[in-house]
């Protein structure tokens, strides 16, 4: 075996190996670029040249092709929201009240979170509020006026 088939073959295996770890359909076009080359240098024969231009070339093609195509395709559902960000626009009552210098709490599938407003004001207790944001461990929260229940 030449130098070149080793080359493939590493290049082969460190694409497929950051492909496994990062799941973002980047890398897993220079594995395919690569498999080409590495069949070519096995075989023997072939300059290194040709085996270099034809893994720029393939890999190019491979990731302005079917890149795209793939991640509609495979990554359609990897945009989901985690379990806080479906928290944001969910209506809660006030199991006790918030002002400027104190925490509220609200009861969100059995767990108790702090509550702040938004702007600082007064959120009365039994008031129904709107999650806008999650910041770390508290939710920020806005009045809910009558009409928009």
């Amino acid at each position: 075996m030449d130098f070149m088939f080793w080359v493939w073959l590493g290049i082969v295996v460190v694409t497929a190996i950051v492909e496994f770890i990062t799941l973002d359909m980047t890398s897993i076009w220079f594995t395919a670029g690569a498999v080409i080359p590495f069949i070519l240098s096995a075989i023997g024969g072939v300059y290194w040249v040709i085996q270099v231009v034809l893994f720029v070339v393939l890999s190019c093609l491979f990731i302005f092709m079917l890149r795209p195509i793939t991640k509609k395709y495979l990554l359609r559902n990897a945009n989901f929201k985690s379990n806080t960000d479906a928290l944001i626009g969910k209506q809660l009552r006030m199991l006790s009240g918030c002002d400027f210098e104190t925490n509220g709490t609200v009861k969100v599938s059995g767990v108790v979170w702090s509550a702040i407003d938004k702007d600082n004001g007064v959120i009365e207790t039994d008031s129904v509020v709107k999650v806008v944001k999650v910041d770390g461990n508290k939710l920020i929260v806005e009045k809910v006026l009558k009409e928009d229940k």
